[in-house]
């Protein structure tokens, strides 16, 4: 797995998350369904679109530990995994998949089955991405990891072209009531603070390509209350241990080398 890319976006506000198109009226797949017999020929591709991204998100919503993620943060992880294929001139083959993908698909909507299967969501996928060119990402829900109960989850992608996987760190923000994709390990170039200091204890340090812990500070003290702690994955190496509240900034608290005991930078940890 390459190492996990940094991707932070700022996302509009809950009440905003689905403010833009036609058809981001819709908020469940199902009611977006029943209107397909409305819908006009220029409007396929957002129609379509739409209603795959409701029903990724809402696929993602029946696992339990994700069953209290807003619809919206789900909504929004879907958008920026698979986001809209701006290809919109296709060839003749892509014409031909795609047609046959709404005829299923209407037969689906025609009959009100709306039960999320492969069949359905292969058709959809079909019929937003005929070309093959975008949605190669997959991410298996029930390999999602709750770093963090009801904060901070780590999706990992596999693209079924390339073989290429990625990690990708949800950040739910509740003080803000706001939600982000981040990158839990520290930016070189960005954050150059945190490496003198890591390079000062550890010259050869090397991140863990593997999904690390994270725990939040103690509850009864206020100064650290809003940290979360950040332990890499151990592989009987030298480690780390680093802190952060926005995961933007990060502030390194602990270290071993290895076969040493633990060594505070700041308190030590327990």
């Amino acid at each position: 797995m390459k190492r996990n890319i940094t991707i932070f976006f700022a996302l509009l506000s809950m009440s905003f998350a689905f403010g833009q198109g036609k058809f981001a009226k819709y908020l469940n797949s199902k009611k977006l369904a029943l209107a397909y017999k409305t819908v006009k020929d220029n409007e396929k591709d957002d129609y379509y679109q739409q209603y795959y991204w409701l029903a990724k998100a809402e696929y993602l919503k029946t696992y339990p530990h994700l069953k209290d993620v807003k619809p919206a943060v789900l909504y929004e992880f879907v958008k920026k995994v698979n986001p809209q294929n701006p290809t919109k001139k296709l060839d003749a083959r892509g014409k031909e998949l795609r047609a046959t993908a709404e005829l299923s698909l209407n037969q689906y909507f025609k009959n009100k089955n709306f039960e999320n299967n492969s069949v359905l969501m292969y058709n959809l996928e079909t019929y937003v991405d005929p070309s093959q060119g975008e949605y190669f990402t997959k991410v298996d829900p029930e390999k999602i990891k709750e770093l963090v109960p009801k904060e901070l989850f780590a999706f990992n992608s596999l693209n079924k072209k390339t073989k290429e996987e990625v990690t990708y760190y949800l950040w739910i923000d509740k003080k803000k009531d706001d939600f982000n994709i981040v990158d839990i390990i520290p930016n070189e170039k960005e954050d150059k603070a945190f490496y003198t200091r890591l390079r000062q204890y550890l010259p050869n340090y090397k991140f863990s390509k593997y999904v690390p812990s994270v725990k939040k500070g103690t509850k009864t003290d206020k100064t650290d209350t809003d940290y979360y702690y950040i332990m890499p994955f151990e592989q009987n190496t030298d480690n780390i241990e680093y802190k952060t509240k926005d995961f933007k900034t990060y502030i390194l608290s602990q270290y071993r080398k290895a076969g040493d005991e633990w060594k505070g930078v700041e308190k030590p940890r327990k």
